[in-house]
């Protein structure tokens, strides 16, 4: 186990390192690697060590002379070095060009990181650029992003427009920040793959509250007009541009096995599945954000719509919710919020309702499905439980097909009053196994992993590419 002074002393080496480089790494492709393959065993702290913060530079030089000043033997000593202090402007500036240097060496660095976290058949791209001398540049690795995004069932072309670490910005985050954690989390050889993505997981979700939060303020009570319609446009605004950004991309290989006693389907049910990082980039309201001015409220009024979070989970997987699944060890959230038993009592009619709204959503997906037989039985099986559910409505001479049409009109909106919404808790008329094998059947269609399957594993470029073009995007944004 190396000791503290090994470590620093390896970190004072590294940095020399860093320094040579600095001049050099445009003409020595062959120690940037040596360079990239040396850091792969530090914890961010180290990395931060190298490669500080302009802030963090000045803190620390700041704090040294401080430091000489108190140690001084004479007064013209401390003079001296008080006047060293004083000159603030000089010290930025100078730190302010080493850094600018530590970031072009940095997008050097991430050639390689690219290329280690890329499939084999895309080397070639990666050899290319390093016979072409273009290989440290920005617009390069912006190329090569493009060109392995587009093969890789990425929702959208061209998302790269410019990955300069020099225009990244710092308001909320150092301006390296989300570079040094992209290194950390997916190059560190002790760090699982999985657990590399929920640590880069973790940051971007972070970057996203900060930089892009998209909830108004619903807590502040002392809010002017004009300051909650300001507050209410920039989370709209701000909502739009998450939703441009969090485009997704595809699941090529998902397949499904519920039909776990028929052979004929165990492992043929695939469908389409675009991967998103979270759910709130298709956050829809059930009453749109407004300012409530009452004397006695005074504060923002908003209620996003669980309908359709839970209707966005037939047909997407979202990156955040998947890692909660992981580090709480919890279940998918449209499952939950249909099964949860510890609802307040004021919300027990809205409950009912969202779980029959979401049963009608998810009949409304089952019928879209091409495969007739995978449909049929998909259809079976919903509507057992729609029967059942609704035993309770005097609808007992209405065959469950037209049920869906005496509960919802042609909106797809629920046509039952309080007392009857109370009448279909599934709780009160299901028993064990059923609400087990129904949960189990809703999980389904809410794209839960199979067993045997492991989501993360199976997209690991994808999503380690994904979140680099998140955190990235998020870093321009940080103004």
């Amino acid at each position: 186990m190396e000791t503290k002074s090994s470590i620093d002393n390896n970190i004072e080496i590294l940095i020399e390192k860093k320094n040579t480089l600095r001049n050099s790494f445009k003409e020595n492709p062959e120690e940037v690697l040596d360079f990239y393959n040396s850091l792969k065993t530090l914890d961010l702290i180290s990395l931060k060590k190298i490669f500080p913060s302009p802030g963090a530079v000045i803190e620390q030089e700041i704090f040294d002379t401080t430091s000489e000043i108190i140690s001084a033997d004479s007064i013209e000593e401390c003079a001296k070095v008080s006047a060293a202090l004083f000159r603030r402007k000089n010290t930025e500036k100078s730190n302010s060009e080493l850094f600018e240097k530590d970031l072009l060496l940095l997008q050097a660095l991430f050639f390689y990181l690219l290329r280690d976290i890329s499939n084999e058949d895309d080397i070639e791209l990666f050899n290319l650029a390093l016979q072409k001398g273009s290989w440290y540049t920005a617009k390069k690795q912006v190329d090569l992003l493009n060109t392995i995004f587009s093969k890789l069932n990425f929702s959208t072309t061209n998302p790269f427009t410019d990955i300069d670490f020099r225009k990244l910005n710092g308001k909320h985050f150092e301006q390296n920040e989300s570079i040094l954690r992209l290194f950390y989390n997916f190059m560190h050889p002790l760090l699982y793959s999985k657990e590399g993505i929920v640590n880069e997981l973790n940051f971007v979700r972070e970057q996203q509250k900060s930089i892009l939060p998209v909830f108004p303020n619903l807590q502040k009570t002392n809010y002017k007009n004009a300051e909650a319609t300001r507050e209410i446009r920039q989370k709209e605004e701000n909502l739009k541009l998450l939703n441009q950004l969090d485009f997704g991309f595809y699941d090529s290989s998902y397949s499904q096995s519920f039909f776990s006693f028929d052979e004929q389907y165990k492992k043929s049910f695939s469908r389409p599945l675009i991967c998103r990082c979270f759910k709130e980039s298709l956050l829809e309201w059930d009453v749109n954000p407004f300012f409530d001015d009452r004397y006695w409220i005074r504060k923002i009024v908003a209620r996003k719509s669980d309908r359709a979070e839970n209707k966005s989970a037939l047909e997407n997987k979202f990156l955040y919710s998947e890692r909660n699944i992981i580090t709480h060890t919890s279940e998918n959230f449209a499952v939950y919020k249909l099964f949860v038993k510890e609802y307040k009592k004021k919300e027990i009619k809205y409950w009912e309702g969202l779980v029959l709204e979401s049963m009608y959503d998810t009949y409304q997906y089952i019928l879209k499905i091409k495969e007739i037989n995978v449909q049929q039985k998909l259809k079976t099986i919903l509507n057992h439980y729609f029967e059942k559910i609704t035993q309770k409505l005097d609808l007992h001479f209405v065959p469950v097909e037209q049920r869906w049409n005496e509960l919802f009109d042609n909106n797809g909106e629920l046509n039952l009053d309080d007392d009857d919404l109370i009448k279909t808790n599934i709780y009160n008329i299901l028993n064990d196994d059923e609400i087990t094998h129904f949960k189990r059947f809703m999980g389904f269609m809410y794209c839960s992993e199979n067993d045997e399957s492991d989501f993360f594993e199976r997209n690991r470029c994808h999503i380690q590419l994904y979140l680099i073009y998140m955190s990235l995007s998020l870093s321009m944004m940080d103004k």
